[in-house]
């Protein structure tokens, strides 16, 4: 876990997988989209939520976060 997650609360793991939910369709149909194979979308989207829950604090109440994941979903 980065330096910057070590000893944040349960609210806030709570907050990053409410929001995880939220995206998880779009990153994950935006990957099978880009590769046409489930497993290899499945890991680009554990890929792009763990670059997402690095930069949670930036991007929780970004009104681009979407756009931002689907950059990182096609560039992995």
């Amino acid at each position: 876990m980065p330096a910057a997650r070590r000893g944040k609360s349960m609210t806030e793991a709570h907050h990053f997988e409410t929001f995880m939910r939220n995206y998880q369709n779009m990153v994950f149909s935006t990957a099978f989209r880009l590769v046409a194979n489930q497993a290899e979308a499945e890991d680009i989207s554990q890929e792009v939520f763990l670059k997402a829950y690095e930069r949670y604090d930036q991007l929780r109440d970004s009104p681009t976060v979407g756009g931002w994941l689907k950059t990182v979903t096609t560039n992995l």
